[in-house]
């Protein structure tokens, strides 16, 4: 005898007839699955977007109200002035960020192939781990581990004093050390340079090696397999890391501030200070779209070569196309550098392999030379002096935390008055006696698992349906995606910001008499936006 009651019945029949209308790859099951993801997307993603190009033509009142309705495209026509200062500082960006691309595309690969190819494979995970745990250590951290660097009276300055350099020491800090704009790349390309790493080292650890055995058995050397089998199919992994780089460079603000003074500005401070300037908002606003121009081109980029949550590029763009055919065409020409005619099938710079002979220029013989003898231990000590640069600057943090003095770089005498304040002492507050930073640190820890557990809750089930079903608003999720991973971090700030300032000035004052107060709601709304897209790559 059945002892349910109608309503239990009821609602097994309901649950059965959406199972069975939902199994499989059918459309209403990714929707489900998908549907609180794309309406957080929607709601703080996409709308703060948009709500962002609008305030671009709001004005400013007499009384410093933002008007919504008397509008204007003069923050716009401002944002574009090719002298103007938004201009001018969106080219900078551009420059340098593109240099701390090239830069970290340069010092990675060699870091990226000693572990893909050279090391050991019970050795690997451990490297591969030492590469991760900096994501783990904030970037300010970093940043203030790097000072004693790149300040003069810093260990370089004093090694070079010490060794009689002196005048050396202060063209080189009074050049690129701290203070000056050009600080400014180097610092972004050690803080952000795992971000290059990790996706290099994925590609090259899938290229077959029978491939490059068959290049050297043709005959090519290191030099030619390298340019020749290696690169080009590593060539989506550098790709990856270029625009993750780009884009991490391209929105910093905090990096130029700390380091670089006010002649290292570049439009993410501008924009920071826009909107913490009262009656700047919609300044700021239309400054954060002329940003966003060269955003939606990577975007478009990263959509049309991206496969497999971003580390796989179609084949057969035309701008990976027109880059593959202009290296191919400059390699030769490269590659005859110091090249002499060969006189003989004896000659250095020649090698047989059946009837065909394949010349070498003066350059690639040596290269080859110094490879075959000493690749392995050069890549090595390369690894060995990468790890050190992250993790020297690292624990130096930690040891002069426990120094005396108000000093980071000249050691007194073991102390911990940093971290417990001596009985009576009240000049400095320790860290566990210092209310307000063990509330930072309690609120900071809150967020994190809050941000965390709401990212993975809202995460899980749409990567689950991008993988298993096909639905309708699946492209529309993917942008999401591939928006939140490439939008600049300020950019993200910057739309929650305007969102919360549109819903007060609009719904929440005049209808409900409330507003939405800055604070930790909104922060964790900021996070869990940041990090939805990359708890879905990563599922």
């Amino acid at each position: 005898m059945d002892s349910t009651g109608p309503a239990e019945r009821l609602t097994s029949k309901v649950a059965r007839r959406i199972a069975l209308h939902t199994s499989g790859k059918g459309n209403l099951k990714g929707e489900l699955l998908s549907l609180v993801s794309n309406l957080w997307f929607l709601l703080f993603l996409l709308l703060p977007m948009l709500i962002v190009v609008f305030f671009g033509f709001a004005t400013i009142n007499y009384d410093m109200t933002i008007s919504y309705t008397q509008l204007s495209s003069a923050n716009y026509l401002a944002a574009l002035n090719p002298v103007g200062i938004v201009f001018r500082l969106t080219l900078r960006t551009l420059v340098v960020s593109a240099v701390a691309t090239f830069g970290a595309l340069a010092l990675a690969y060699p870091m990226s192939y000693y572990l893909a190819r050279v090391c050991k494979e019970e050795h690997r995970g451990l490297f591969v781990s030492l590469i991760v745990i900096p994501f783990w250590v904030s970037f300010i951290v970093l940043v203030y581990a790097i000072y004693p660097w790149v300040r003069q009276e810093g260990y370089i300055g004093q090694a070079l004093a010490y060794l009689g350099a002196k005048p050396l020491a202060d063209w080189i800090f009074t050049s690129i050390g701290y203070g000056t704009p050009y600080i400014v790349p180097p610092a972004l390309i050690y803080i952000w340079i795992p971000f290059m790493i990790l996706p290099l080292f994925t590609a090259l650890l899938k290229i077959d090696p029978s491939l490059i055995e068959a290049a050297q058995d043709l005959g090519a050397g290191k030099w030619r397999t390298f340019w020749t089998v290696t690169f080009p199919l590593a060539k989506n992994g550098a790709m990856t890391g270029a625009i993750l780089v780009f884009i991490t460079a391209f929105g910093s603000f905090v990096e130029p501030r700390l380091l670089g003074g006010q002649g290292g500005r570049l439009i993410g401070n501008y924009i920071y200070d826009s909107f913490l300037s009262f009656g700047y908002l919609p300044v700021g606003a239309a400054a954060s779209v002329v940003v966003l121009v060269p955003t939606i081109i990577l975007l478009y980029l990263y959509v049309q070569y991206s496969e497999e949550a971003g580390t796989e590029f179609r084949e057969g763009s035309r701008v990976i196309r027109f880059f593959a055919n202009a290296w191919a065409a400059v390699l030769p020409r490269l590659s005859r550098v110091g090249r002499r005619k060969p006189t003989s099938m004896g000659d250095g710079g020649t090698v047989a392999v059946g009837t065909m002979t394949v010349y070498r220029g003066r350059f690639e013989r040596v290269f080859d030379r110094i490879a075959s003898r000493h690749g392995r231990r050069i890549l090595q000590v390369y690894a060995v002096l990468v790890l050190a640069a992250f993790y020297i600057p690292l624990m130096q943090v930690v040891l002069f935390s426990f120094n005396y003095e108000n000093n980071t770089i000249n050691w007194s005498y073991f102390s911990l008055r940093w971290y417990l304040s001596p009985k009576g002492a009240t000049e400095v507050p320790a860290l566990f006696s210092d209310a307000p930073m063990m509330k930072a640190i309690y609120n900071s820890f809150i967020i994190g698992v809050a941000s965390t557990l709401i990212s993975l809750a809202l995460g899980i089930p749409a990567a689950m349906a991008i993988v298993r079903y096909k639905f309708g608003s699946k492209p529309y999720l993917n942008l999401m995606i591939y928006t939140g991973l490439v939008m600049p971090s300020i950019i993200h700030g910057v739309s929650i910001l305007v969102f919360i300032t549109f819903l007060n000035d609009l719904y929440l004052k005049p209808l409900f008499g409330g507003t939405w107060d800055l604070g930790y709601l909104s922060i964790i709304v900021g996070h869990v936006t940041f990090c939805i897209p990359i708890v879905i790559v990563v599922l």
